[in-house]
Formats: structure tokens, C-alpha cells, sequence
């Protein structure tokens, strides 16, 4: 029984004495949660304004040092991403910002304060949050797997779930709303992208998601920036109208190449992912929806060097082929097999680029 976690509570203030003392481990080695939105700190900044409750915190408690040195380290096991927003808010990192209705229903409280940072706030809502206290589970003496394994047990419900998922329970603006629309265009059941597995574990969406971020900034390396992406269009999302006019473009232009997408390798993510690019930035570029039927015999003999072996290939194919192998997703590949598509698009397609 002594190892069972112990209920406590603690005043929001002993956590940013740790903090400051660097006895508070925000940064344990488990797997992290997507990056917090502006919106989404706020709505809890809200929560500690309107005194509404908030989920508690795991500790592990441990001693580290000897003698005069020993000091104490509170391991945060769960409740990172909330202990962080509000300790970046008292360290005045941030202001409270305006929320959308749906996304982050802020009370009547937070309103008359957007725009202000904590040390901007009244005395008195300083205090409160100061004051606030926040539920904690203690744990002592466990160990590191145990540790991990209620990490785990904390986070995931029956199947684990994947990060898309993960963002999907997490975000609510602008941003998701976007992408999880866009995932539902006719254009993908067109040429039969996405599995129906995809479709349930919401594969679909994440690929969709990174191909708008195309449509935004350009070729991205794998994934690292897409939960960022996430994070700061969640609120607002500066020409929104505009980046989705460009990825609507994009797919109506690939949608003249609708029977080679089906039939080849261009199907495939990761040759889709330079495909997209490569038309994208010409859409761009030209401020309209381009015709790209022309270029479907050079994509079907690519298509069909590739088919080969290696060493049978000619130069081109064997150029391209190199992008594809070992670690496809990454941004060199990324941008080698989008030059390479780019011009053979080029070269057939006379208004490309045009």
C-alpha cells in the first residue's frame, strides 16, 4: 500500500519555486504529447481565472545528491503540457489572446483581460492563479519501467493511439477543421488514395495535413514541423482562404492526371508527396488550375523504368530512384524527387511554369 500514489495538493506557486529552483523535470524521457496551441493555453489560463477545476498531475519524487547537496526532483510522469502553459504564462512568455466560440469557450471573466500578460492582470486574479490549487498523485520509490508503464496506461485507452489521432483529440480551430475537411474530397476516392484503415485511424488526414503545410511553407523534412503547423493556425490562421484556393488548385490540376495517379506508382506517399509540390508551386506561380494530361506518357515511361531492376534503369530513372529508397521522407529526398518531377512536368506541360 505504501507504493500506491498519494493524493496531495499543491498551490500553483510551489510548482514555479521549483520551477525556478530547476527541481521541477518537465522534460521526462516518455513520449510527448503534441505541441500546445495559444488557444489551448489560454482556455486553461481560463479555467484558473473562473476557478473551474483541472485535471491533476503525476509526480515522481525522487532524491538525488548526498549530504549537504541532496536536494529533491519532482518528476512530472503526466500533466506536462498543462504545468508548462501555466508556468510560461506567470513567467509573463505570453498574453491571453481572443478565442474562437467553438474551439475554446472562454468565460466571462477572461474577456475583459485579452491582450495582458499574468503581471498584467489584476492583484487579486494574480492571486487566484497563484493561489490555485492543483490535485497531484505522489509517487515514490517506483522505478523506471513502472514509471513508463503507468505513463503508458495514462495515455492510451485500449489501442494506442497514433499522433494524428492524438492532434484530432487536441485541437479544435482553424487549422484541423481545415485539413480533416479537405481530407474528404471526392478527388481521393478518384483514384482510390486512402485505404479504409487509413480512413479509421485518421492516416488519411495526417497525409492530407502535410500536404497543405505544402500548400503553406513549402517541402517540409518527414514530419517534424507538422504538430507546429497544428499548434499556431489553431486560433488563427492568417489567409487561410488563400492557402486552401491553392491546394483546391493544386487537386484540380493533378485531377487531369486522375488515371496515371490510379494505375502507377504515383499513388505511392511518397512520390504523390513530390508530385503535389511540384504542381503546387507552379499553381502558385501562375494564379490558376493547370492541365497536366500532357505529361501522362513521360510520368507512365517513369513509372516504368522504375519497374525495373536498378541496375537496368537509365540515368533519369536511377536519379529518381535513389530519392526513394532510404529514407524517402526526408527533406533532401523530399526536394531531389520534386526538381526531378518538376522538370518533367516542365518540359511537357507548356504552360507550366509559364
Amino acid at each position: 500500500m505504501d507504493r500506491l500514489p498519494k493524493p496531495n495538493t499543491q498551490a500553483l506557486s510551489w510548482f514555479f519555486g521549483e520551477f525556478k529552483k530547476k527541481t521541477l523535470n518537465l522534460e521526462p524521457k516518455y513520449q510527448r504529447n503534441p505541441i500546445w496551441s495559444i488557444g489551448q493555453k489560454c482556455f486553461l489560463i481560463d479555467s484558473l481565472i473562473s476557478d473551474c477545476p483541472i485535471p491533476q498531475v503525476f509526480l515522481n519524487i525522487q532524491s538525488k545528491g548526498s549530504g549537504a547537496s541532496r536536494k529533491t526532483i519532482y518528476e512530472v510522469v503526466d500533466g506536462q503540457q498543462r504545468l508548462r502553459a501555466i508556468l510560461e504564462f506567470m513567467e509573463d512568455t505570453y498574453s491571453l489572446v481572443e478565442t474562437t466560440a467553438k474551439s475554446y469557450p472562454v468565460s466571462p471573466e477572461y474577456t475583459p483581460h485579452i491582450g495582458k500578460r499574468y503581471s498584467e492582470l489584476p492583484p487579486e486574479m494574480q492571486d487566484r492563479i497563484w493561489n490555485y490549487p492543483l490535485a497531484v498523485q505522489e509517487l515514490r520509490g517506483w522505478g523506471a519501467a513502472e514509471i513508463r508503464a503507468l505513463f503508458r496506461r495514462l495515455n492510451y485507452v485500449v489501442e494506442k493511439l497514433n499522433k494524428q489521432e492524438m492532434r484530432h483529440s487536441q485541437y479544435f480551430g482553424e487549422f484541423v477543421a481545415a485539413v480533416e475537411k479537405l481530407a474528404e474530397d471526392p478527388f481521393w476516392d478518384s483514384i482510390n488514395f486512402f485505404t479504409r484503415r487509413d480512413s479509421n485511424r485518421m492516416r488519411d488526414v495526417e497525409y492530407v495535413s502535410e500536404l497543405f503545410v505544402i500548400a503553406i511553407d513549402g517541402v517540409q523534412d518527414q514530419q517534424r514541423t507538422l504538430d507546429e503547423f497544428y499548434a499556431d493556425y489553431d486560433v488563427v490562421f492568417p489567409n487561410k482562404a488563400r492557402h486552401l484556393r491553392l491546394f483546391r488548385r493544386t487537386l484540380e490540376s493533378l485531377d487531369s492526371l486522375s488515371e496515371v495517379l490510379a494505375q502507377t506508382r504515383f499513388k505511392k506517399k511518397a512520390d504523390f508527396y513530390a508530385l503535389f509540390a511540384a504542381v503546387c508551386d507552379a499553381v502558385r506561380n501562375r494564379g490558376a488550375v493547370i492541365d497536366l494530361s500532357k505529361a501522362e506518357p513521360a510520368l507512365r515511361k517513369l513509372d516504368n523504368n522504375l519497374s525495373i531492376a536498378p541496375e537496368n534503369m537509365t540515368a533519369s530513372a536511377s536519379s529518381y530512384y535513389s530519392t526513394v529508397i532510404e529514407g524517402p521522407n526526408k527533406l533532401a529526398k523530399r526536394k531531389s524527387r520534386k526538381s526531378h518531377l518538376h522538370e518533367l512536368l516542365q518540359s511537357h506541360v507548356a504552360e507550366f511554369d509559364r
